[in-house]
C-alpha cells in the first residue's frame, strides 16, 4: 500500500512535469506546419491595444511610447489607456499623448481587471483587440506577428511569448526566466496540436467580435478558453515577444502566483465542458497542463512520508528516500543564497520548483477558505535591467 502510494505520486509528478511536455512535443512534431497567412500592405485588420493600467505612474509613459513604435500600419492603430481608478499621475501622464492618437478611459473606483476589459473591449470597433500590461515592452514586429494570424476566420486568440529580464537586483529573476521558458515550450507544442490552454496577460490578442464577458479573474485563461468551447483555436506565436521586468522580491512573485492558482481553480469548474474526452480539442492538454499539475504538492509531500518508512526495506527506497532529502536540501540552500543575490543553478532549480509548488499549495489553502480575490493586484516589477 505504502509503496503504491509512493509510485503513484512519483509518476503524477513525472508525467506532469516531463512526460506531458515530451509527449505533446511528440505530437505536434507529428502535425504539419501551419502555413502562416500573408496579409497584404493594405488588409492589415483594425488593431486596438489595450492597456489596462492601475497606479502605473512609474511605466505608463514608456509603455505608450513602446506602443506607439510598434511597426503597423498608423491608420489601423488604436491606443486605449483604461484607468482602473488610478490614484497616482497614470491619467495625467496618459493624457499628455492624447495629441498623439492615445486615446484614455478613466474609472474612477476600482473595478478590477476582469471588469474593466468587460467594459471597454464592447466600446472599441477594431476587428482585433491586443491586451498587454503596462509593464511589458512589446518588440516593433509584435503587433504584425499576432495579428497576422485573423486572417484565418478560425482563430479566436493568439498569445505572445513573455521573457522575463534577468536582473541583478531581484531574487526571482533566474526562476521566472526559466519557467516562462519551460511554459512557452509546451504551449507552442500545444498550439500546433490544436490550441494553447492559457493566455499570458503581458502580451494576447483576441477576435473582438469573440470576446466573452469574464465573471471572475485569470481573464487571460477565461476569455481564450472560452473561444475554445465555442470552436476558435487559440494560438501561440513565439515570435511575437513581451520583456518583462523581474518581480521585485521574492513575496511578490508568490502572491501573483497564488492569485493565479486561486482563479484558475474558481475558473476550472467553469470550463469543465472542456476536460470531457471526444467533446474537447483540448481535454488532454488542460488536463495535463493545468488540473494535473495543481495536484503535485499533495503528491510530493505523499512522496517523502512514503519513503521514509519504504526506506527501511532496503538500499533502493533508501536511496530514494535520501535523494529526496538531498532535493529539498538544494532547494533550501537555494532559497538562502537567493537571498544575498547568488543564484547558482544547482541550488536555485530546485528552489524554484519547491517555490512554484508552495504557491500552488497556498493557492489551495486560499480557494478552501473562500478567497476571491477579483481585484487585480499589481505585481511590483524593478524599473531597468541591473
Amino acid at each position: 500500500m505504502i509503496a503504491a502510494l509512493f509510485w503513484s505520486s512519483l509518476a503524477l509528478i513525472a508525467y506532469v512535469y516531463a512526460i506531458y511536455p515530451l509527449l505533446i512535443a511528440a505530437a505536434a512534431k507529428a502535425k504539419p506546419r501551419r502555413a502562416v497567412p500573408e496579409i497584404p500592405g493594405d488588409a492589415w485588420p483594425g488593431l486596438a491595444v489595450l492597456i489596462p493600467a492601475c497606479n502605473e505612474e512609474r511605466w505608463i509613459a514608456r509603455k505608450i511610447e513602446n506602443t506607439l513604435a510598434l511597426d503597423y500600419p498608423p491608420e489601423k492603430l488604436r491606443v486605449v489607456v483604461a484607468s482602473d481608478g488610478s490614484s497616482d499621475r497614470t491619467d495625467e501622464i496618459a493624457q499628455e499623448y492624447a495629441a498623439r492618437g492615445v486615446e484614455r478611459i478613466q474609472f474612477p473606483s476600482r473595478l478590477g481587471k476582469q471588469e474593466v476589459l468587460n467594459r471597454v473591449i464592447p466600446q472599441l470597433r477594431e476587428e482585433v483587440v491586443l491586451l498587454t500590461d503596462a509593464s511589458a515592452l512589446l518588440e516593433p514586429a509584435a503587433a504584425r506577428r499576432l495579428a497576422r494570424h485573423f486572417a484565418d476566420p478560425r482563430t479566436g486568440c493568439v498569445a505572445g511569448r513573455r521573457v522575463c529580464a534577468l536582473q541583478r537586483r531581484s531574487a526571482p529573476s533566474l526562476g521566472e526566466s526559466l519557467y516562462w521558458r519551460y511554459e512557452s515550450w509546451i504551449k507552442s507544442s500545444e498550439s500546433r496540436v490544436h490550441s494553447a490552454t492559457c493566455a499570458d496577460g503581458q502580451i494576447y490578442a483576441v477576435r473582438r467580435a469573440a470576446v466573452s464577458r469574464v465573471h471572475t479573474g485569470g481573464e487571460d485563461f477565461v476569455i481564450p478558453m472560452a473561444m475554445v468551447a465555442r470552436g476558435f483555436r487559440f494560438l501561440f506565436e513565439p515570435e511575437a515577444v513581451a520583456v518583462v521586468p523581474a518581480a521585485s522580491a521574492l513575496a511578490s512573485e508568490f502572491r501573483r502566483k497564488v492569485r493565479s492558482h486561486v482563479a484558475f481553480l474558481l475558473n476550472a469548474w467553469l470550463m469543465r465542458r472542456l476536460l470531457i474526452p471526444r467533446r474537447s480539442p483540448v481535454w488532454w492538454q488542460l488536463l495535463s497542463h493545468h488540473v494535473l499539475r495543481m495536484l503535485v504538492p499533495p503528491a510530493m509531500l505523499l512522496a517523502f512520508l512514503a519513503a521514509a518508512p519504504l526506506a527501511a526495506s532496503g538500499p533502493f527506497y533508501r536511496a530514494l528516500f535520501f535523494a529526496q532529502a538531498a532535493f529539498y536540501g538544494l532547494a533550501a540552500a537555494g532559497s538562502l543564497l537567493a537571498q544575498i543575490g547568488l543564484r547558482p543553478k544547482i541550488f536555485y532549480v530546485p528552489f524554484y520548483f519547491v517555490f512554484a509548488q508552495l504557491a500552488l499549495a497556498a493557492a489551495w489553502w486560499g480557494w478552501a477558505r473562500g478567497q476571491r480575490e477579483f481585484v487585480w493586484q499589481r505585481t511590483e516589477r524593478l524599473p531597468d535591467a541591473s
